[in-house]
């Protein structure tokens, strides 16, 4: 009696201990999983390399086993999807990452201590159904079978099959959401160096084009879009700011002295805020088509998870962007997406000139080098609230911004130094712009409506800058976390 229990004591512990173990090992798988899925920002190009397959497609992707532990008694497989719709309106993707970590136990297939010797048949049977109750089934034994491959097959209940075990082991499986972390639009200017503007006979403010086009209502509390005419907000990473007209919004600064006193600021003032602006990495261009001309007619079919890509080494000659039309609603302009890069990696050549898109063009256009044209050469043909624009399925469209149809980004340097955007007269912009290294400048008479994220930013004279709050979902993704984490505890 005394050596049996003694026998079975030695058996609970190390099953507990190997209960652990194998949850060890699933979080281990993980962590390789979410490390790869971080490169799609960061080195998009060794993503998942030597994987099963690419992520998105065909998907899963899949790896491993990969062994751990003492004898390589651990073990862990992963696999990662990518989940849809996209829930990002610039086709940024969330993915599942599921993880298995299995722990041995060597030694005879003994039940432990607390394991129920009769209860519906056998503790070796095939599947969940018909095995005991204790330990054995808390911790998921299996002795003779995977009782997880008989009972849910892959885990939906496909492929369902009655698979030996060599030895005896242990399996534990999670699953953990990979979300974006992006960097947003979320103010008007954001800049992590000098600011000065707007320019003296100008004014930041803000409204929402999905009530349709840009009106001055900040002063006009009457009005029913008096609601969104205060969100120009203003965010500086330094102590370096100037105001030259009324900023109708709150103010950021890090170390700065801005008061209410001798300005004409609308909202709050905070003068301890302090950030900072990563760099913004070259996107990985292997799958990308060569373009070519001054003109670019676009293809069907894209999406903003799928869109067409091009890349140039220069567009200082500029480019014409047209779209597509649907011919069963009178060739009417159907929304659709590009996204080029301007420039080969480390160069710091890939200039744009003019550019126009026709109506329904979403453009996102990564460039190296500088950016200096007139206002009126940056034609944007959208209109704000999409009237008169739909989708490839003939209903009305709902990208209300005509900023956010027109994006450029800065790629950074890798020499850390800063790149030249001058927007000078005449003509007004609808653009928005990310550059983290890009020192923006704004002279003589344009209106500028969008969004803009840089390093610095001067707008003199009679330049001013309006926010469009629907521009707020737009961004980048800079890096991936982990939104959920649980066990599948079948």
């Amino acid at each position: 009696m005394l050596l049996n229990c003694a026998a079975r004591y030695n058996v609970a512990t190390k099953q507990a201990k190997a209960w652990k173990e194998a949850l060890y090992a699933a979080d281990a798988g993980g962590d390789i999983a979410f490390a790869e899925v971080r490169k799609l920002v960061s080195n998009p190009a060794a993503a998942f390399s030597g994987w099963t397959s690419g992520v998105p497609a065909p998907g899963p992707s899949g790896n491993g086993p990969y062994t751990l532990g003492q004898a390589n008694s651990l073990s862990t497989s992963v696999t990662v999807d990518r989940l849809q719709p996209t829930p990002n309106p610039n086709g940024v993707f969330c993915y599942r990452i599921r993880a298995t970590g299995t722990a041995k136990l060597l030694g005879l297939p003994r039940t432990g201590l607390d394991s129920a010797l009769t209860a519906s048949g056998t503790h070796f049977a095939a599947n969940s159904a018909t095995r005991g109750n204790g330990d054995t089934l808390l911790r998921k034994i299996d002795f003779n079978y995977d009782h997880f491959k008989a009972t849910y097959g892959d885990g939906d209940g496909n492929n369902l099959a009655l698979q030996t075990m060599s030895n005896p082991q242990i399996t534990r499986r999670i699953e953990l959401i990979a979300t974006p972390q992006t960097l947003n639009f979320t103010g008007s200017l954001e800049v992590s160096g000098a600011f000065s503007g707007p320019g003296s006979a100008g004014r930041i403010d803000s409204w929402d084009s999905k009530r349709g086009a840009y009106t001055f209502v900040a002063n006009n509390p009457a009005s029913p879009y008096y609601a969104d005419s205060r969100n120009g907000d203003v965010s500086v990473g330094s102590s370096s700011f100037s105001e030259g007209g009324p900023i109708y919004g709150n103010v950021t600064t890090n170390g700065g002295n801005v008061t209410h006193s001798g300005t004409s600021i609308s909202g709050t003032i905070d003068n301890n805020v302090p950030f900072t602006i990563p760099p913004l990495v070259r996107p990985d261009t292997s799958t990308f088509s060569t373009g070519s001309g001054s003109t670019l007619n676009l293809p069907s079919g894209t999406t903003p998870g799928a869109p067409a890509q091009y890349v140039y080494s220069s567009l200082s000659g500029g480019l014409t962007i047209n779209g597509r039309t649907l011919g069963g609603l009178g060739l009417v302009p159907v929304e659709t997406y590009v996204t080029i890069v301007v420039g080969s990696a480390g160069s710091k050549t890939g200039d744009i000139g003019p550019i126009t898109i026709g109506a329904g063009v979403n453009a996102k256009i990564y460039f190296t080098g500088s950016m200096n044209v007139k206002a009126s050469d940056l034609a944007n043909n959208n209109v704000d609230g999409a009237v008169g624009v739909f989708n490839a399925d003939g209903t009305p469209s709902i990208d209300y911004s005509r900023a956010g149809h027109l994006q450029f980004y800065g790629i950074s340097p890798t020499d850390g130094s800063m790149q030249s955007i001058a927007i000078a007269p005449p003509g007004n912009l609808y653009a928005s712009i990310y550059a983290p290294s890009g020192d923006i400048s704004l002279t003589g008479n344009p209106d500028w409506y969008g969004a803009v994220v840089a390093h610095s930013f001067v707008g003199n004279g009679n330049t001013g800058f309006h926010y469009d709050k629907e521009i707020t979902g737009f961004g980048i993704p800079i890096d991936y976390q982990v939104a959920s984490y649980i066990e599948d505890i079948r």
